[in-house]
């Protein structure tokens, strides 16, 4: 198995570049029109609907019909161990961050990356492939603060401590692997573990922080005036900034952790073709370009030419010098661990 790892080098070659460069199966119909279903599981909000808007009319002209299974990641992987040995899975599709593929690839649930199927993976960035998804967007962690709060940007996570801003920071729950390692950073942490972050979520819960179900809830908190801090990918923050709230956003001096969201064949779908036309759907320019200018994440191919406005979801390379590769296997053994800590000490009461 190979272990996919960020090398810094390559993500300056990508990042600063993006930031500088110009039941299912054969479904019954007529014999030369048959309506390819396909279920794809997915998070909801946002994302979900730019799928809809931006991939679906992709593939719709390839006669597939998709449907979406959305949920928290930790159910898609649950759903693809359970189904595992089962000769006909219930999900085609799985999206997935980098570490939750991982961890699904690690239970043996994925169908290897067949690159003859996928013609505009040859233009995937190739330190974000792996053998077995595909890269579909990426960002990076920051914190995101009330540009009418906070006169100067905060430089550093041990803002987040300060007694000012108690019961005014806020996280997405569905985040929680990636808080804990970006975090973490501010406790000396790295990112082969999660024990940098379980000391400081310990310091920073009694500073009362708000935990919302969804990344759109975060959004909202802003914009009731809830919260004044969040920790947030860029991309959301750049979104969330367009829509008219007063944010800004910025990577503190202890570094971040950047983010791939991939896609994946489950190894038992039961319409592979479609699957494989879905995934190479989500790397077609136009429809990465797409998600760049609604949802502010950067593409992850080199062919999606971004116009002049939306260089700004890149990373300058002084930016990228403070992003830090995971350590997939290390995470990944440790998850189960750090979500109770989540879950029963972090957020409990």
């Amino acid at each position: 198995m190979q272990e996919k790892n960020l090398t810094r080098r390559g993500f300056i070659k990508t990042a600063s570049g993006l930031a500088l460069a110009p039941a299912l199966g054969w479904a019954p119909g007529m014999a030369n029109a048959a309506e390819k279903e396909l279920v794809v599981g997915t998070w909801g909000g946002d994302y979900q609907n730019l799928l809809q808007q931006i991939i679906n009319p992709i593939v719709g002209k390839q006669d597939v019909k998709v449907v979406y299974d959305t949920g928290n990641a930790v159910g898609r992987v649950t759903k693809l161990r359970a189904e595992k040995n089962s000769r006909r899975g219930s999900m085609d599709v799985a999206l997935l961050g980098e570490v939750d593929m991982y961890d699904a690839e690690r239970s043996g649930t994925l169908e290897p990356v067949d690159a003859k199927k996928l013609p505009n993976l040859a233009h995937a960035i190739g330190t974000l492939k792996t053998p077995y998804s595909i890269p579909h967007i990426f960002s990076a962690m920051t914190l995101v603060y009330n540009t009418e709060k906070f006169p100067t940007p905060p430089d550093s996570l041990e803002v987040l401590l300060d007694p000012k801003w108690k019961g005014q920071v806020g996280f997405s729950d569905i985040l929680y692997l990636y808080n804990a390692v970006f975090v973490g950073l501010g406790a000396g942490g790295d990112t082969k573990s999660f024990d940098g972050g379980k000391r400081f979520l310990a310091k920073l819960k009694p500073n009362a922080p708000r935990i919302y179900p969804s990344n759109e809830a975060v959004a909202s908190a802003f914009k009731s005036g809830e919260i004044a801090i969040a920790c947030m990918w860029k991309a959301r923050a750049l979104q969330w900034k367009d829509s008219g709230l007063p944010l800004g956003f910025v990577i503190p001096k202890e570094g971040s952790v950047p983010v791939s969201f991939e896609a994946a064949v489950a190894k038992n779908s039961r319409n592979k073709d479609a699957a494989w036309a879905y995934l190479n759907a989500m790397l077609d320019p136009q429809g990465q370009i797409g998600f760049a200018e609604k949802m502010g994440y950067a593409p992850t191919v080199t062919n999606a030419s971004l116009p002049e406005p939306l260089k700004r979801v890149g990373f300058s390379e002084a930016e990228v010098k403070l992003l830090h590769a995971y350590d997939l296997k290390g995470l990944t053994e440790k998850k189960a661990d750090i979500l109770e800590f989540w879950n029963k000490e972090f957020k409990a009461g």
